[in-house]
């Protein structure tokens, strides 16, 4: 059985990209962050659907940090169904 593998979209400081891939690369399995605008902060971070919590607490205490992390959007990635926020 293939997992579900969920699409989250976020934009972010275009010079938190680089630190933020590194961030979920170091925590194997998380999930992979796909640069989407680099210009204007706009990232994907694909990951397995038993981990969007995982994730999304991870973003949580990179706001804490003082990055700024604003979330737009939840989508299945390989059914395309949209989940926006607001």
């Amino acid at each position: 059985m293939k997992p579900e593998i969920k699409a989250l979209r976020f934009i972010v400081p275009q010079k938190d990209i680089y630190y933020i891939s590194w961030i979920i690369d170091a925590a194997e399995g998380l999930g992979f962050l796909q640069t989407d605008d680099a210009a204007n902060g706009r990232i994907t971070v694909f990951t397995p659907a038993e981990l969007v919590r995982d994730l999304l607490g991870l973003m949580e205490a990179l706001r804490a940090e003082g990055v700024a992390v604003e979330k737009i959007c939840e989508e299945k990635s390989d059914m395309g169904e949209r989940e926006d926020e607001g």
